[in-house]
Formats: C-alpha cells, structure tokens, sequence
C-alpha cells in the first residue's frame, strides 16, 4: 500500500475561490521535476496568499499529467469540464515542465488557519513558495488538521 504524502502549495486567492466551488478542476504548476512528486491519492493543502494570508483547505489529488507546458496545454484544451481559463494556461506557458493535477473532493475548511497563528506557535515559519512536502507527523501538519479536522467535524 502505498503513502499518501502531504503537500502545502501557495494559490492566489481568485484560483482558491474556483477550486472550493467546484469550478477548476485541474491546478496547472510549472516544476523542474521530470518525475512528478505528487501522485494519485496525495493531499494537497492550500495556502491562499495575497491579504488572506491563511490554511483554507485542501483536496485529493487525481490524475497528474507531466511534460512540456505545450503537452499539458494541449491534452488540458481538449477537455471541456476541466474548469481552466486562458490565464491558468498562460501561467505555464513557456515552462520547459509543467505539472496539471486533477482536484478530487475538494474540502473548505469551516476556520481557516492563519499565518499569524502558525507564527505564533511556529515563529521562523515561512509561508511555501512551491509545493512543499511535509513529514507526516510536522507539527505544523498536526496543527493544521487538528484544526482543520474540529472545523469539518463542527456541525
């Protein structure tokens, strides 16, 4: 059986809003990796930027596609429920490598996790610039799910 990683990744807020409604379903990145490092099943949590500044949730990963931004464009343009506008193929292109992951159940979490909070506990804590992959048992992961998980289970 394989590990399911986890995975912190900066989105602006306006792609962040599409995600959590339902709207994009692929996540275009530009990468240096030939081989993804996110698979299938992997977790992503979104860190949404700009003046959010906040954890405001997360989403299983499906299908990954690799190679030339041209390649990803390409197979992406094809699919009409893939939820990407011209400004999300743009962001790639011209990338030597680029990265689509597929957004399966993504889940909004009822109170974000702000940066302020995480400094607090975690004071030299720099917000990802990338995908950033985390140990199981970070604390800053703990933090966040132990969060995010009484948010969810709050009804």
């Amino acid at each position: 059986m394989r590990v399911v990683n986890t995975f912190l990744m900066p989105i602006k807020p306006k792609f962040a809003y599409r995600i959590f409604t339902g709207a994009k379903k692929y996540d275009l990145r530009k990468t240096f990796e030939k081989k993804p490092v996110v698979k299938r099943g992997d977790r992503v949590i979104l860190y949404v930027s700009g003046r959010v500044k906040a954890f405001m949730g997360e989403y299983t990963v499906g299908e990954v596609i690799t190679g030339t931004s041209e390649y990803v464009i390409k197979v992406l343009s094809k699919n009409t429920t893939s939820g990407l506008s011209k400004e999300d193929f743009e962001y790639i292109k011209g990338s030597p490598l680029a990265l689509a992951m597929e957004i399966v159940n993504p889940k909004l979490y009822r109170k974000p996790v702000e940066l302020k909070c995480i400094l607090k506990v975690l004071p030299d804590f720099k917000p990802p610039r990338g995908l950033q992959k985390l140990d199981n048992y970070e604390p800053l992961l703990v933090m966040i799910l132990n969060k995010a998980l009484i948010s969810l289970n709050a009804n």
